[in-house]
């Protein structure tokens, strides 16, 4: 005797199958190409600097401002204010605690907030730092002594972070 198949759980879909998800291989293969899956090549949270000591700055941090700082709903989450988490761990390799640069917020504030401010930020920051690369470049031969000066307004744009080692 075979395996028992079912029916497919898309709606108006007649295959049967044996898969576990519910769905036939058919309307599996037809989501899967319309709905792509972006973070493949994500690293894990630890990897990303989502630490303990992350986890429990995050908790502290939300028990003394437990107000989202644009709707006023309880927050339940902190944000990066001046530069992304990923930004972030590229310049000094770990997060810096200091509270003026998170700000308490809500789920649905904080996602609006990383589709709306946090692509600028990042584009921003990705054109800085190959204009960065592109200038600090010496022909092979040459010294530092034909190397321009690095643009002085780069770093107003980015907050300077103290380490607390």
């Amino acid at each position: 005797m075979g395996i028992l198949k079912k029916r497919c759980k898309t709606y108006g879909c007649r295959n049967f199958h044996h898969n576990v998800s519910g769905y036939c291989d058919e309307c599996t293969a037809r989501y899967n190409a319309t709905h792509p899956r972006k973070d493949d090549n994500r690293p894990s949270a630890a990897k990303r600097g989502y630490d303990w000591k992350w986890r429990k700055y995050a908790k502290d941090y939300l028990r003394e401002h437990p107000i989202c700082a644009i709707c006023g709903a309880p927050a339940t989450c902190v944000d990066h204010k001046d530069m992304t988490a990923d930004m972030m761990m590229d310049a000094y390799g770990s997060f810096d605690y200091d509270p003026s640069h998170y700000q308490a917020l809500c789920s649905s504030c904080n996602a609006r907030k990383g589709v709306r401010e946090d692509k600028a930020m990042r584009a921003r920051y990705e054109r800085d730092k190959r204009d960065l690369s592109a200038i600090s470049s010496t022909p092979e031969g040459e010294g530092e002594k034909n190397t321009p000066p690095l643009p002085t307004a780069l770093g107003s744009e980015y907050p300077t972070h103290k380490r607390n080692d």
